[in-house]
């Protein structure tokens, strides 16, 4: 895993979550700023997702192959998810979603970051 890529997605994702936060807050939904955002997130996901899968199919992956799959694959689907939601429930609560959805992917990335590094 490329640390400085890990870390760049935490970064970004932490913004996503921020800015979902802060829409919740005013109770407006996410505007398309904040969409474009949420596909640039995905956009670093899945760069460091297809660059984990390729270091585990090399054999340099982590000792707990399986659960680094399982992190790189289900990475890649919360993003879709939140921005799915926020397009279709244009409420308050999608930027909630999108707050957890960054989140989660800020925690996920993390997580990988520890297994690739044990």
């Amino acid at each position: 895993m490329i640390t400085w890529l890990s870390y760049a997605v935490i970064g970004v994702a932490v913004v996503a979550a921020i800015w979902g936060a802060v829409s919740a807050v005013r109770g407006r939904p996410p505007g398309n700023a904040q969409f474009y955002w949420a596909f640039l997130v995905e956009l670093a996901v899945i760069v460091q997702s297809v660059v984990g899968f390729v270091s585990i199919g090399r054999g340099h992956g982590p000792a707990e192959t399986a659960t680094s799959i399982g992190y790189l694959a289900g990475i890649v689907v919360l993003m879709p998810a939140a921005i799915w939601w926020g397009i279709s429930d244009r409420s308050r609560y999608s930027g909630l979603v999108m707050t957890i959805a960054g989140v989660a992917i800020a925690v996920m990335s993390l997580r990988l970051l520890e297994l690739w590094s044990v």
